[in-house]
């Protein structure tokens, strides 16, 4: 019996500096806002407030990025916030139908 290596579960988005896949994205456009924010206060504010105001959607994106989806499975943060919001995230609906082309017939 000869095993072949095939790679059929390594599915990965990658990394960039450490972060996964699509999280980077996130963080980059976070950046951007952050930027153009501190640009545009500068003109009429003080540069700490600016900066400071500045810094806040960059703090608040890496926030979310590394406490709820770096790390995590697939769709953790979806699951978390339909959990806080229904009490359903994790689990299968209360009522489930016997045959699933004909919802009305529930259990």
């Amino acid at each position: 019996m000869n095993i072949v290596h095939t790679h059929a579960g390594d599915d990965s988005d990658g990394k960039i500096w450490g972060v996964e896949g699509a999280n980077i994205l996130f963080l980059l456009a976070a950046l951007l806002i952050s930027i153009g924010l501190v640009l545009l206060l500068s003109r009429h504010h003080a540069p700490t407030f600016s900066v400071g105001a500045g810094a806040v959607p960059l703090v608040v994106v890496a926030g979310y990025v590394f406490a709820l989806r770096q790390g995590k499975p697939k769709s953790f943060d979806t699951d978390l916030l339909e959990t806080f919001t229904n009490g359903t995230g994790w689990m299968p609906p209360a009522r489930q139908s016997r045959n699933p082309l004909f919802p009305h017939a529930s259990t």
